[in-house]
């Protein structure tokens, strides 16, 4: 719980979201087995913090902005709009600048990967296999955040709405597999 004082405060949407993985294997000519797999996920929400101690229990990273709760921002356009337009209220009685609707990032995913390989029998039980594979094949940004890390969630941040940590563009390996 955010704020002992105000529990109903914390009564925002959940961090579930949706997501979908497919995948598949095909055996291509030359004994080569392809395997994909394709995740696909809406982005997490977050909320917004005030940065200051507003019910006075001491701690000052807990506190939501006035009028927002938890998990409100980053779920749907109506929503997020509605959040940074507390936020921006809250920024102008802090004499902060207003944080402009082009700087809120989504943390949506979506990533295919592929692996090929080919296994190669020695003698006996004993066997080789060659694995290529890349992740990410297209170089996709995917922001990870949400909450519990990555979204900047202090509203009095100047990097409010911007995520901290991004997945690996673009990552490949290939391997050998000794059997015996």
């Amino acid at each position: 719980m955010a704020d002992f004082y105000h529990p109903d405060l914390d009564t925002g949407p959940d961090g579930r979201k949706h997501t979908v993985v497919a995948s598949g294997t095909a055996r291509l000519p030359l004994d080569l087995t392809l395997g994909a797999v394709w995740t696909v996920r809406t982005a997490l929400p977050y909320s917004a913090l005030a940065g200051v101690d507003l019910n006075g229990d001491g701690v000052s990273n807990n506190d939501y902005v006035p009028g927002t709760t938890r998990n409100l921002a980053g779920r749907d356009d109506k929503n997020t709009a509605y959040v940074l337009q507390k936020v921006n209220e809250w920024r102008a009685v802090r004499n902060l600048a207003p944080i402009p609707g082009s700087q809120l990032q989504s943390s949506n995913f979506n990533r295919f990967d592929i692996r090929v390989s080919r296994s190669i029998t020695l003698s006996g039980s004993r066997s080789v296999e060659l694995v290529a594979q890349v992740f990410n094949v297209f170089g996709r940004d995917n922001l990870i955040g949400g909450t519990g890390g990555g979204a900047v969630n202090t509203a009095t941040s100047n990097a409010f709405g911007k995520y901290t940590i991004a997945a690996p563009r673009q990552d490949a390996e290939v391997g050998i597999s000794f059997k015996f």
